[in-house]
């Protein structure tokens, strides 16, 4: 090989492995995989705001909002519909644990002063949007 041809080869070599490193790198050089979030507590899971994120808990129908999944912790994660949604058979799936990922979102309640203070608040919660978030059973 001429010395020239050897030259273009590694610098052909170094621009291919840049190449291949930086998406390996992400933005910022972050994972892109979701946290656990599983054990988290309320402050925490409100830094997680927005982010991707994993949960294990038992599932049930029976929450005040919709679906929800109950964490160890006493935490709960909501499943919320934005629109028309079919739960097919995620009732088979009632009071057995489960494995959730999506974008953890949260809602707040209205201000309680702004309305009639006989009338109950709803409380404020943590949720994943039912259309996008992944929802399976773990086996044991």
């Amino acid at each position: 090989m001429t010395a020239c041809a050897s030259k273009r080869f590694r610098t052909f070599a170094a621009v291919f492995w840049v190449a291949l490193a930086i998406p390996a790198a992400g933005c910022g050089g972050r994972s892109s995989r979701p946290v656990d979030a599983t054990t988290a507590s309320s402050e925490e899971l409100h830094r997680l705001v927005g982010k991707q994120i994993t949960i294990q808990g038992k599932f049930s129908l029976r929450g005040k909002f919709g679906p929800f999944i109950l964490l160890s912790n006493d935490q709960i994660v909501y499943l919320v519909p934005k629109g028309s949604f079919a739960w097919g058979k995620t009732s088979e799936m009632e009071g057995k644990l489960v494995k959730a990922t999506g974008t953890l979102n949260f809602f707040q309640s209205p201000d309680s002063k702004s309305v009639n203070p006989a009338m109950a608040r709803a409380v404020d919660y943590f949720y994943f949007e039912a259309e996008t978030a992944e929802l399976q059973p773990i086996s044991h």
